[in-house]
């Protein structure tokens, strides 16, 4: 399965470059260490996936990680 993935965290919400890197990196990290979910389903699909930071908080990684984690289980069931 080929999986594209499209990172924002719009500057509406986070003023400071430094925020949204920081929050961007968090969010790719939380998907590299869980994209097997992903594989796991056993479809061969292309996939194009877009991951949105819509809060105004600054989110720790482990909350970041679980919803990060909670999408791709619903997406890997719904295929």
């Amino acid at each position: 399965m080929s999986v594209e993935l499209l990172v924002s965290v719009p500057k509406k919400f986070h003023k400071r470059a430094n925020r949204r890197n920081r929050l961007r990196r968090r969010t790719k990290e939380a998907y590299r260490l869980n994209k097997e979910r992903l594989a796991d389903c056993g479809k061969s699909a292309a996939v194009d996936l877009a991951l949105i930071y819509s809060s105004r908080e600054i989110l720790p990684y482990k909350t970041i990680e679980h919803a990060v984690r909670k999408i791709l289980s619903q997406i890997a069931e719904r295929m």
